[in-house]
């Protein structure tokens, strides 16, 4: 089985509850997969790291990238003005780490997390990415890396049918659906939006895939 996370935003309080309710179920050949988006605007993103950090220890995970974290990259590699980062809720990562370290940095173990430069994860019936794929490129190996963490109505507008299931993150399902806190599935485009809005007072969303068992924090 495969068990799929929506977006974190240094929500740990949320994660550790909703993890709690699908750890004791998993087996030795599940896989754990993370849509991006563990840090910025919520409390404790140091927390959520060393939580996924530990998870790998024990489980199969696979940690996609997601905007947050490329923003957070490109700020450490100086091509990214730090006001860009802060004003998408970068500081209170910063504030985080210095809390948890004593000074801002990144361990080695969380940049393995953080900074996988893995953009997608693909089945023969589904692919998990940040935020969608381009439909004027079409598979995810075409894609760009910024459409594959940024990307948004461009996607799940589309008038298209995928073939292989899109899960994705990204964009708060209520501004899709207008159902907060509830995920998104639609069949007549074959994608499922995972991101319940965990940094706007939403749950922390997980799917089972294929039979699309959903749990969550609240």
């Amino acid at each position: 089985m495969y068990y799929i996370v929506g977006d974190i935003h240094g929500e740990f309080g949320k994660l550790k509850r909703v993890m709690g309710k699908v750890l004791p179920g998993l087996t030795g050949d599940d896989t754990i997969i993370f849509l991006g988006d563990y840090i910025d605007r919520g409390p404790d993103s140091y927390r959520v790291v060393e939580f996924i950090v530990s998870l790998a220890n024990d489980h199969t995970v696979v940690p996609l990238m997601g905007n947050h974290e490329v923003m957070l990259m490109e700020v450490l590699a100086g091509t990214l003005p730090p006001e860009h980062y802060y004003y998408n809720g970068g500081k209170s990562t910063i504030k985080s780490y210095k809390e948890s370290l004593g000074q801002f940095y990144i361990p080695e173990s969380h940049k393995k997390i953080l900074f996988s430069k893995q953009y997608y994860y693909q089945t023969d019936t589904f692919i998990a990415v940040h935020a969608g794929l381009n439909p004027d490129q079409g598979d995810p190996e075409s894609n760009e890396p910024f459409d594959l963490v940024w990307i948004r109505e461009q996607f799940f507008k589309r008038n298209l049918r995928w073939p292989k299931t899109i899960i994705f993150g990204h964009t708060p399902t209520f501004f899709i659906h207008r159902q907060k806190g509830e995920p998104y599935f639609d069949d007549k485009r074959n994608i499922i939006g995972l991101d319940t809005g965990a940094a706007y007072n939403g749950p922390i969303t997980v799917m089972r895939f294929s039979d699309r068992r959903i749990y969550q924090s609240n």
